[in-house]
């Protein structure tokens, strides 16, 4: 600490209780007091500043990285950095230290600086550093994400999850890597094939979908991402009908929109209708589902949605259930999440002034938006999800 000359503006003057901050990170922006720039002892802004003495020792969230100048008192201490290059790291490093460790007998706690000169720091190369600083800081902003989420609605577990889903495809969660190209290089990629499958007769052609214009746009996404229609990237088909008559009680599962929900809620079911190898051989010629393509009910309870397996061999119910087939390899397990989403809930219901439609059709899926990450980046998002919701099941 220094001392110092009142002055109505100029160099802050910090004390302990100007340290009050809602995020550690964050810059002082509060000062009872102000010192002229001609005082001596002006702390730079390549420093950590720090009480050093009371209670509020035994806390890291009183530890602050300036971003202006300032001048401090006596209960507070600064560490400058010689490189400022490793200011950032040092204080995640600082951050991870209980500095009550570091003093004995006195009634009430205190530090100098001959206790923080011994200290051991494991110190990395800068690049390594950096990505260090650059890995904790994601991890945080997971963590504030969460907390945000939780505090809005920790009375409601179905919401919770529904806006944990909605910050993960707004690519909230998960880190965005310049290795992964972009979304509209995926988004080409899947056109071309789709082409191509038009003119093998395995897609039939459409009426191109309309454009998407800005007031569609439901929130913003990140720059390598896009945004696109349903049916630009998945086939959406129905199947033959099945009449009663060839309902049979051992065969090939025949599954229903229950059958579809079950399966999509808990990975099983005990299915009671099924249709004869001969019909299933002869359905095959036209389609079955196929491995990561999704099953989706159209009716009941719309939007419940199942991954096909590899080993999945089954028909369903036409106008019940919907076959989004995968023909562009989009990650299926991103698409459920999607599908899960408020986002999805709130144009399905757009359809009928707010109320759940009766049944969700091919035309309308087919024009609902989704946001389109590149595909590795999907992966992540589908394994944050799976990390995450365990903990508000807690």
């Amino acid at each position: 600490g220094n001392q110092y000359e009142d002055a109505e503006e100029g160099i802050p003057y910090i004390k302990v209780a100007d340290m009050n901050l809602p995020e550690n990170k964050k810059e002082i922006t509060t000062s009872s007091r102000f010192a002229s720039i001609d005082n001596n002892g002006m702390i730079p802004v390549s420093s950590i500043i720090f009480p050093k003495r009371g209670g509020a020792i035994l806390t890291n969230k009183k530890r602050i990285v300036l971003k202006t100048p300032i001048f401090i008192d006596s209960n507070t201490m600064a560490m400058t950095m010689i490189l400022p290059e490793i200011l950032l790291f040092l204080k995640c490093w600082f951050d991870s230290i209980n500095l009550g460790d570091l003093y004995t007998g006195t009634a009430i706690p205190q530090i100098n600086n001959k206790d923080i000169y011994p200290m051991l720091v494991p110190l990395p190369p800068l690049a390594e550093q950096q990505r260090i600083v650059e890995k904790i800081d994601q991890a945080f902003s997971v963590l504030d994400a969460i907390d945000t989420l939780q505090a809005q609605y920790a009375d409601n577990l179905t919401t919770l999850k529904a806006k944990l889903i909605d910050a993960a495809i707004q690519g909230k969660l998960t880190e965005q890597l310049p290795e992964d190209g972009t979304a509209e290089e995926l988004y080409e990629k899947i056109q071309t094939e789709k082409q191509a499958l038009i003119k093998a007769g395995k897609i039939k052609k459409e009426k191109p979908l309309p454009e998407i214009t800005a007031d569609e746009i439901l929130f913003d996404i990140p720059k390598n991402w896009k945004w696109i229609r349903w049916g630009d990237v998945v086939n959406i088909v129905s199947a033959r009908r099945v009449h009663k008559a060839d309902w049979r009680e051992s065969g090939v599962p025949f599954y229903r929109a229950r059958e579809i929900a079950k399966l999509a809620e808990e990975g099983f079911v005990q299915n009671d209708l099924f249709i004869s190898e001969e019909l299933f051989s002869e359905f095959s010629k036209t389609g079955v589902p196929q491995e990561n393509d999704l099953m989706v009910t159209a009716v009941g309870t719309l939007g419940k949605t199942y991954v096909v397996n590899a080993n999945d061999r089954f028909y369903y119910k036409d106008a019940s259930v919907l076959c989004f087939e995968n023909f562009g390899g989009i990650n299926p397990y991103y698409l459920v999440f999607v599908m899960k989403s408020d986002m999805m809930r709130k144009q399905i219901e757009s359809n009928s002034g707010g109320t759940t439609v009766d049944t969700l059709t091919m035309v309308r899926m087919i024009r609902y938006l989704l946001p389109l990450p590149p595909l590795a980046e999907q992966k992540r998002i589908a394994q944050k999800i799976d990390e995450l919701m365990p903990l508000f099941e807690k």
